[in-house]
């Protein structure tokens, strides 16, 4: 009888420590998703009932009329902000007060992980991302573009070579576009040539798809699980990513890095400078207008300080493994969606195709420049209707760090400091009819040069918001539009049997993913 009482009694307490939090936005007047114990609003999306993108949209929609409204992240409360500029005012204005992501892995536990930029927080975040800001100007893509060209070229000789000898034409555009990606990343981090199309079994590429896929029961447990009992996961020293494949990476950009170092190699390449920011010798250069394209963003006046720190190496190797994470997958989503557009839209694409022809004309089939591929408007457009219609980051978030009370349309809502989390649903806002008409219409002229005047900046939100948005964007622009320029100078995409219309996707809490892929044939131009 006493076991019967003691159980009785553990499952009442952890019903009312589940729930203690769940009063948060009924005393502020918020309305909110009503939760359920312990799991609050996340029932759809960690338990993969749902796509994300679906989840993410009925609580968009769920109160029309408000400019935001209150869920649960398991027990946290979390508010998702859905006017424009209450977002532009939080994450820009006030800033100070939402200046980290929220906590996932502790970088005692998994330093890779835990100490790259996008997880760094406070003046350490502020440190590092003033120092590397200099890395991904418009001046260093310049230096890097010859890489990712040379790939662009050798990758679009080695397909036409290989579907001329028999091979096969028909591609699943995701796994093709991560052979790209992986062979820049290789190219420009690591500085290692791989090519994957000619050797796609190799170890670099293998590992790096295990290591990034994160649409993983086993990785939406260990996520729930450092989100509910972070002390716990800790104690246990649970690892996010696969430790293997993280002690593989590790290795080799050691490597990289001592070999460089004993031998005083030079290359103008993301290793290289790393280890000008390590030394306190990447200068902070001026840039001039924007003519890099709509989506590119702008880099914030933090970069713009003076900054002195200490790198260890562990602080140098996560920099170039979240740029590697960063880089492969969501680039390579990226792309897999214009080449879906693409096939979709034979006439966006032949218009497409029209202005890299005569581009290719201009340069007389040379190897295209950073120059070159930036004046080509309707590449810009293209890629801008994708990245609006198909966000690499569907969501992004931040965490209160300072305690904060916003008020708004005559009501007041509080953020407690290292407990509110506010929640930007990027994929709503770029498909809300209130800022693009018929938006789930794929239509590059939105952003023609006469049209995207019309655009509210504060609505166009591909590579974040504020100060935290993507360092990285010129570098993903680049990749892209290069990759597109090679391909399409050299085949046509089609539509196949295969090919999903519409879309539909797997039930994943962490990756927009596509059932059964995105498959297109590649026919050669000549």
């Amino acid at each position: 009888m006493l076991i019967i009482i003691l159980c009785i009694t553990t499952v009442y307490l952890i019903y009312k420590w589940s729930i203690s939090t769940f009063d948060y936005f009924e005393k502020q007047g918020i309305p909110y998703n009503k939760p359920l114990p312990l799991v609050g609003s996340n029932i759809n999306t960690f338990f993969d009932r749902k796509p994300f993108i679906d989840v993410l949209h009925k609580w968009y929609n769920e109160f029309k009329n408000e400019r935001l409204s209150g869920l649960f992240e398991f027990r946290r409360p979390a508010v998702l902000v859905k006017d424009p500029k209450l977002i532009k005012q939080l994450a820009v204005k006030d800033f100070e007060h939402f200046m980290d992501h929220r906590s996932v892995i502790d970088e005692d536990v998994d330093p890779l992980f835990g100490k790259n930029l996008i997880a760094l927080k406070g003046n350490k975040w502020r440190e590092i991302r003033a120092t590397l800001s200099p890395a991904f100007t418009g001046s260093k893509m310049r230096n890097m573009m010859d890489f990712v060209s040379t790939v662009g070229h050798q990758t679009a000789e080695a397909i036409k070579k290989d579907i001329k000898s028999g091979g096969v034409n028909t591609f699943e555009f995701e796994e093709f576009a991560s052979k790209f990606t992986i062979d820049i990343i290789a190219s420009t981090a690591f500085g290692i040539e791989i090519n994957s199309f000619k050797n796609p079994t190799n170890e670099f590429f293998k590992v790096a798809k295990e290591i990034t896929n994160f649409a993983t029961l086993k990785i939406g447990l260990k996520f729930a699980g450092y989100l509910l009992f972070p002390k716990l996961m800790k104690m246990l020293n649970v690892h996010l990513l696969d430790k293997v494949g993280c002690d593989y990476f590790e290795n080799v950009i050691c490597d990289t890095i001592q070999t460089r170092e004993k031998k005083g190699i030079m290359r103008n390449d993301m290793i290289q400078l790393l280890l000008q920011a390590k030394a306190g010798k990447l200068s902070i250069e001026t840039e001039g207008k924007n003519t890099e394209g709509f989506a590119t963003t702008a880099e914030s006046q933090l970069g713009k300080n003076e900054v002195k720190i200490k790198w260890d190496e562990i602080d140098l190797v996560a920099q170039c493994f979240s740029f590697f994470v960063a880089g492969f997958s969501t680039v390579a989503q990226t792309m897999s969606f214009v080449g879906y557009e693409l096939a979709c839209n034979p006439d966006v694409q032949q218009k497409l195709f029209k202005e890299i022809s005569e581009m290719n004309n201009e340069i007389n089939g040379e190897k295209i420049s950073y120059e070159q591929i930036q004046k080509m408007k309707y590449l810009d457009a293209v890629i801008s209707e994708t990245l609006r219609k198909w966000p690499a980051a569907p969501v992004t978030d931040r965490i209160c760090v300072k305690d904060y009370e916003l008020k708004y349309d005559n009501k007041c809502i509080k953020f407690e400091a290292n407990k509110t989390i506010m929640l930007i649903p990027i994929w709503s806002i770029h498909r809300d009819p209130k800022y693009y008409q018929n938006p789930d219409k794929f239509d590059p002229e939105r952003f023609n040069d006469e049209n995207k005047k019309l655009i509210d900046p504060d609505t166009y939100l591909p590579f974040g918001v504020g100060p935290r948005n993507c360092i990285g964007s010129r570098f993903a622009l680049m990749e892209i539009k290069t990759f597109f320029y090679y391909l399409l100078l050299n085949f046509t995409i089609e539509v196949t049997e295969k090919t999903q219309i519409p879309l539909t996707f797997e039930n994943s809490a962490f990756a927009i993913k596509p059932k059964k892929g995105i498959w297109v044939e590649l026919k050669p131009r000549s």
